[in-house]
């Protein structure tokens, strides 16, 4: 149990930054729980709203869609929330049941998720967040060995909590692979591109950093949350973070290839005929019975077009789509 004792050594330093943003501290529990990914959240006990979350081994995107959307309509958490002890996700659903939700059609499956094991973090008899450890979908379940081991550490994860003051880190925030985005401080003092961003800009003729900076502030300034320009379109997402944190705006780039309009980069053709149905305001149901397929088919393309292109949501699927587009049945 080495990585145990190590763990426990990590946590019980006085370091106040969030747990997850501890690279060997995050290694040593990623192999404690034979895990694939981490995430933490803090409680927000007077908006009852989980806030400022990290993920480790997965894209911050993730964490954005979880408190931005996802996190009110998790049907697992809810359950979860009354337990002292650590919980993997099948003891409060089953499978079945989670498959068909929107959480896990829309959320866990297109990020690769799908066992999850929970520890929820009490002071005082009171909420103070949660530590999720996950295994990819292909992986097996959580046992008693990592649920032990969780309950365990349940006192000393506490700890590590109640010291952390807010910062998430710029950097961590825009460091997932291939990301075009750009984070900023909520008063736009700190800004800083992913590394994606930088080279993508360098490569376009026309367009210079500061010119880029200055169109991306412009826009935050302007308090819009989509904005188009010629060589690109800007979706800002906003957090109901104080004015000094750090990481409060994320601005993701989606770039225009040439006259094509808005790149669609990676879908199938099932999955842009799925897209522009939902563009035209058409409900999963009926994109089912327009196409011939079955209906949770149907959500399982929608998760993935939502993925690909870093939309959070069915209307912002519409809008990368553009123009409604003529339907075409599969069956023609």
């Amino acid at each position: 149990m080495k990585d145990l004792a190590h763990v426990a050594h990590a946590l019980a330093q006085p370091d106040q930054r969030p747990i997850l943003a501890r690279r060997e501290l995050s290694e040593r529990l990623i192999s404690l729980f034979r895990a694939d990914f981490l995430g933490q959240t803090q409680w927000n006990p007077e908006k009852g709203v989980f806030e400022k979350p990290l993920c480790y081994n997965r894209d911050q995107r993730m964490s954005w869609e979880f408190e931005a959307y996802y996190q009110h309509c998790d049907p697992i958490s809810k359950h979860i929330r009354t337990r002292r002890e650590a919980t993997s996700t099948y003891e409060v659903i089953s499978r079945r049941r989670l498959e068909r939700s929107e959480y896990y059609c829309d959320f866990l499956q297109p990020h690769g998720v799908s066992h999850g094991l929970d520890q929820y973090l009490f002071e005082d008899g009171r909420i103070i967040g949660d530590f999720r450890v996950w295994r990819k979908s292909a992986s097996f379940e959580f046992g008693r060995r990592e649920k032990h081991l969780l309950s365990a550490l349940h006192p000393m994860l506490k700890n590590a909590y109640s010291t952390m003051p807010y910062g998430d880190d710029l950097e961590q925030a825009v460091s997932g692979h291939g990301l075009l985005a750009v984070a900023m401080s909520a008063d736009l003092q700190r800004y800083i591109c992913s590394p994606a961003l930088i080279d993508w800009i360098a490569h376009q003729n026309d367009l210079s950093e500061s010119a880029f900076k200055n169109a991306v502030l412009a826009t935050v300034r302007g308090k819009k949350n989509t904005a188009s320009f010629p060589r690109f379109e800007l979706r800002i997402g906003w957090r109901n973070v104080p004015v000094h944190s750090d990481c409060a705006i994320l601005c993701t780039v989606i770039p225009r290839s040439g006259n094509e309009g808005l790149r669609q980069p990676g879908l199938t053709m099932r999955e842009e005929q799925v897209t522009a149905l939902v563009a035209e305001g058409l409900t999963d149901r009926e994109i089912s019975n327009e196409l011939g397929i079955a209906f949770w088919t149907v959500r399982t393309h929608v998760g993935n077009s939502l993925r690909k292109l870093g939309a959070r949501n069915r209307t912002e699927l519409a809008r990368h789509a553009g123009r409604p587009r003529q339907r075409k049945s599969a069956r023609d």
